[in-house]
């Protein structure tokens, strides 16, 4: 009914249960409560899975869902933290339960800190059992819990967990300098590339020197033994070193490597699909916002300069009516394409809300050079931007269509309009109602750009 996880992450299946709807649980084993409640789990038929550690169990919530993740958190140290966050980053919908000493009420405050939804104390037993499986809280434990004398989760190295290591790589030791919390931090915070860490990490703990990650495509150098790193018959590098590197030394540490690689791209992916416009493909409202707030925090610093355009389609209502939803989105994705193709490859391009667009033109020189032609600039691409969109032939939009479709908007600079996020959007969207007033199909500039928009 159970089975044990190596700690490479090697793929395993689980025996199909005759209870098909019991819960997925996955235990971290390497002490005597864990492994109790595994084997208690066991004589009651649930669906249970033993893993040498989180880091582990990390790798098997990417595979396949889990409805519980549960272990001692005595072994994590400081990590407990990221490794939550990690899990929930992963499966936002798995409940992750501690295993803490009874004597130690300082583990469940730090337990319920780091964001466990439960805490399991005392002997394993039934009662245990009932606990895990039921909806008992965290919140709701009746002992009285300690005020933290630590203002939050402290760097430290890995857990280790006593397992069979054959042929597999090892677990990393809390001796090292690297560890699985420092693939989970690379993930979790985008510090580091997670290639680089990875890489650094099998070097340390294999001994081998001169390791090295190349694309899958190109053949590693001259003279280095070389292992497949690929995930599901998916190629995602060549793992590779010099002599006296073998295929066979380097082959565990490819295959532990690519389920690492498989999840970077997985949380990349997650993170692109929340930060980008499902429609028209550039960013959403949520980037545009941290965008905004950091690049006006760096421009406060270094003194560079800032400017915010909002704009809309003119009378977009009209013809998402007249013409139909679908050429509705295309004139959104034109529009996008269209404000791409005239801003710098850094400015940021939004959609914030039905065909409410927003463009950040900022400086990527710090600090801007004397005399620079920031607001100029920014005007050029607008008035080019309106240009295009008054010329662009949009093909559901039939020939009777061609040179009707406007934008109105307006332009705030920091710091002279607004020197906050919300300061500067509510001059931008002054502007771009004065611009509506003023008739439509214009861009109306705040005082900052000392710029007035022409007639058009």
């Amino acid at each position: 009914m159970r089975d044990t996880a190596s700690a490479s992450c090697q793929p395993s299946s689980i025996p199909s249960s005759a209870n098909s709807h019991a819960k997925k649980i996955i235990v971290i084993g390497g002490t005597e409560a864990s492994n109790r409640l595994a084997d208690l789990l066991d004589n009651v038929g649930m669906r249970s899975k033993v893993v040498p550690s989180y880091l582990s169990a990390l790798g098997e919530v990417s595979k396949e869902p889990a409805d519980i993740v549960v272990g001692p958190v005595g072994v994590l140290h400081g990590s407990m933290k990221a490794i939550v966050q990690g899990l929930r980053t992963i499966a936002p919908d798995t409940r992750v339960v501690a295993l803490c000493n009874q004597a130690t009420a300082q583990q469940r405050f730090n337990a319920a800190d780091a964001g466990f939804d439960d805490c399991l104390v005392g002997p394993i037993g039934p009662e245990t059992l009932d606990r895990l499986l039921g909806t008992h809280s965290l919140q709701a434990t009746p002992d009285p819990i300690p005020t933290s004398n630590n203002g939050g989760a402290t760097h430290a190295a890995p857990v280790t967990a006593h397992t069979d290591q054959t042929n597999t790589p090892p677990e990393v030791s809390q001796s090292e300098e690297l560890g699985d919390i420092d693939l989970v931090e690379s993930l979790l915070t985008g510090k580091g590339s997670l290639k680089s860490v990875a890489v650094r990490l099998i070097e340390s703990h294999s001994g081998l020197r001169g390791v090295g990650l190349r694309p899958a495509e190109g053949g590693p150098p001259s003279g280095d033994a070389s292992a497949c790193v690929s995930y599901k018959g998916k190629q995602l590098g060549q793992l590779h070193a010099p002599s006296p590197a073998t295929t066979e030394a380097l082959a565990p540490w490819a295959d532990w490597l690519g389920r690492w690689l498989a999840l970077g791209n997985q949380v990349a992916e997650l993170s692109d699909m929340a930060l980008r416009d499902e429609l028209t493909g550039i960013w959403n409202r949520r980037y545009f916002n941290r965008f905004l707030e950091r690049i006006l925090r760096r421009a406060a610093t270094d003194r560079s300069q800032v400017t915010l355009l909002m704009f809309d389609i003119d009378d977009f209502k009209i013809y998402n009516d007249k013409y139909g939803h679908a050429t509705g989105d295309e004139v959104l994705r034109e529009t996008a394409r269209l404000m791409l193709s005239v801003v710098r490859e850094h400015d940021v391009v939004a959609r914030i809300g039905g065909d409410e667009f927003a463009v950040i033109f900022w400086d990527n020189e710090k600090p801007r050079k004397p005399n620079s032609e920031h607001p100029q600039d920014v005007v050029a691409a607008a008035r080019r931007f309106q240009d295009a969109i008054c010329s662009h032939r949009f093909p559901k939009l039939l020939d009777k269509a061609i040179g009707r479709l406007t934008v109105s908007g307006g332009l705030a600079c920091f710091p002279w309009d607004g020197r906050t996020p919300d300061e500067l959007l509510a001059r931008a969207d002054a502007m771009a109602l004065q611009s509506k007033r003023q008739g439509k199909n214009a861009i109306t500039f705040g005082t900052g750009s000392k710029r007035s928009c022409p007639d058009r």
